[in-house]
């Protein structure tokens, strides 16, 4: 094992480690990167237990469709789920290029035409393997610091599980409903009829919904007037208000559906915390 890599110590993948040494170097990810790269797969190989659904159960329960995010939890599971997916590609590249260089040696060993030919096309293939392999290395050591920072600067623990990310469901669906309406309104004056039917799925009278935002889009419409230019965390407080005053409404909806419980502990991934 290369020394910038054993003096990492323990915690490292050694899967990710055995490729490397087995590529005779790759041009990008040096020996400290992918320590560092393994160290935090670790976490990863964690979290992916929160993976074991395609949706949540707020969403199976209450809509069919899955917005765009609102909420860091989820960005962490994007982030997971584009680690394990880019990991599941890389280990098949890994795997063809190991078998092409077990046939080399057996092409190399042969001289007719045909065999050179087949060993010309395994070195081919082998050093398009190792390109592929160190660009994914390098995607997932981007996606790696991108889970680190969202988890770190939303406050979130190091040992999340799924609980953790479903009681924020109502908050993020919220949160889009409203983000989505707004645009509506500003682009078209009115609510579409899927936003209608997002509001409604989380408890929001239709036109409730439209007089909180078309009184939010005359106060915007103000201060332009006034010369002032609202940011973009003016519109994420007024999201941030839509939850506090909208955010028990979905209760309704489930004593509506016949639903007890919206969130099923004893189906969810839980950390030893």
């Amino acid at each position: 094992m290369d020394n910038n890599i054993e003096k990492h110590g323990e915690g490292l993948n050694k899967e990710i480690i055995k490729m490397h040494e087995s590529m005779n170097g790759l041009a990008t990810m040096t020996p400290d990167k992918i320590a560092k790269v393994s160290e935090r797969m670790v976490e990863i190989d964690r979290a992916i237990n929160t993976l074991g659904r395609k949706n949540t159960q707020s969403t199976i329960q209450l809509m069919t469709l899955s917005m765009l995010t609102d909420s860091p939890y989820r960005r962490l599971r994007q982030c997971i789920s584009e680690i394990n997916k880019k990991r599941d590609a890389l280990e098949s590249t890994y795997f063809k290029s190991r078998k092409l260089e077990i046939e080399l040696k057996e092409w190399e060993s042969k001289s007719d035409e045909l065999s050179i030919v087949k060993a010309d096309e395994a070195r081919a293939g082998i050093k398009s393997a190792k390109i592929y392999i160190d660009g994914s290395l390098k995607d997932i050591a981007v996606l790696q610091e991108a889970y680190d920072e969202i988890r770190k600067n939303n406050n979130i623990p190091e040992e999340w599980d799924e609980l953790d990310a479903e009681m924020d469901e109502i908050r993020h669906h919220l949160r889009q409903a409203f983000r989505q309406s707004h645009r509506d309104m500003v682009l078209t004056g009115s609510i579409t009829q899927g936003n209608a039917e997002y509001l409604e799925q989380y408890g929001v009278h239709l036109q409730t919904a439209k007089n909180v935002i078309a009184k939010y889009i005359a106060t915007c419409d103000k201060l332009l007037e006034e010369g002032q230019v609202p940011n973009i965390n003016h519109l994420y407080e007024f999201l941030d208000k839509t939850v506090e005053v909208f955010g028990s409404e979905y209760k309704n909806v489930m004593k509506h559906i016949g639903l007890d419980n919206i969130v099923r502990q004893e189906y969810l991934y839980r950390s030893t915390k």
